[in-house]
């Protein structure tokens, strides 16, 4: 502890307070004769103007004072002695102080990834997302029909593309062992909307969007690693997903490209993208929702117009389609 002894030596802080005190009284000591005054009126006159030598003692040692360092030793102390009284009840609060630092800690990263960080996205703010909202709802906000979403794309004049997806648990069954994978089926326009490309391979050709077109998949580059050690050859590969089980014939997709690591999907845990088929017989039905719809502005157009365009477009559908469409906003 000798660097705190340091700090509390008064004999060198007194010889500073002297030598500082001696340099303002010279200074107006100058300042007077250069007025016009004798030697010995600029001295005294300077003494008076300055202040008594102990008053301006105590105004430099508050200056040169460090009373946080004190304060911090004394409570280091304090803490050591605590410690080694109450260990048990010691323990408990440092650990209380951690995992509440912990915690704040978590917060913030989330408020900073989520809010406060811009989009990981080429021009990030051009992407909403929109939902079907039904005002007589308990809960208005719901998933879009992939009808719907096609007729919105098709007839709005703010977004440049819309596009969705959804998500499920599924196993592929390529390997001697099943493995749990989250599957995201998404709608044409995908990669499009997000404004990013494969880091290896392509994005999906017209005619693998379509109902009973070629099964193509895109990889997460975790899968990617996991399953293929980031070997180029992936790409062609095979992956099969369903069951195996006498009476089920699990559903073969073709790897076609993997996504970049830097591509941050809303879901986190997503290892394969599949399209879905917006010409589907099943996906025909305005009732049936399933899909987080998103969205890219054209450049200039705002968040309010671009819902007052949305809103018109909307109106119109519940004109064309009063049975499922007339209460939506």
């Amino acid at each position: 502890m000798n660097w705190l002894k340091f700090f509390s030596r008064k004999d060198i802080l007194e010889r500073e307070f002297d030598r500082e005190l001696g340099f303002h009284i010279e200074e107006l000591t100058q300042k007077n004769l250069a007025d016009g005054m004798t030697p010995q009126e600029a001295r005294r006159q300077a003494i008076l103007e300055f202040g008594g030598k102990e008053q301006m003692a105590e105004r430099l040692r508050a200056v040169h004072s460090v009373p946080v360092i004190e304060t911090l030793a004394a409570n280091l102390k304090f803490a050591f002695r605590l410690m080694l009284k109450r260990p048990a009840f010691s323990a408990a609060i440092i650990l209380t102080l951690a995992l509440g630092t912990g915690a704040n800690s978590a917060v913030f990263s989330a408020i900073n990834a989520v809010l406060l960080r811009p989009l990981p996205f080429p021009n990030g703010d051009e992407l909403m997302q929109v939902w079907q909202y039904t005002p007589e709802s308990k809960s208005p906000q719901t998933f879009a029909a992939p009808r719907r979403l096609e007729d919105w794309n098709r007839m709005n004049s703010s977004f440049q593309a819309m596009t969705g997806y959804f998500t499920e648990e599924d196993s592929e069954v390529s390997s001697a062992l099943p493995e749990k994978v989250t599957h995201a089926f998404v709608a044409p326009r995908f990669l499009q909307v997000w404004g990013v490309a494969p880091a290896l391979g392509r994005d999906f050709t017209p005619e693998e969007e379509l109902y009973g077109g070629p099964n193509a998949i895109l990889i997460s580059d975790r899968f990617w690693q996991r399953r293929f050690d980031r070997n180029a050859s992936a790409i062609g590969s095979t992956l099969r997903f369903g069951s195996t089980a006498p009476g089920h014939r699990p559903t073969s997709y073709t790897i076609i490209g993997v996504m970049s690591p830097s591509f941050l999907f809303p879901n986190r845990e997503v290892d394969v993208w599949s399209p879905s088929a917006a010409n589907a017989p099943y996906a025909q039905d305005r009732s049936s929702t399933w899909y987080t719809v998103l969205g890219r502005l054209k450049p200039g157009v705002s968040v309010r117009q671009a819902k007052a365009d949305l809103n018109t477009v909307q109106t119109q559908l519940g004109k064309q389609f009063p049975a499922t469409d007339a209460k939506l906003a």
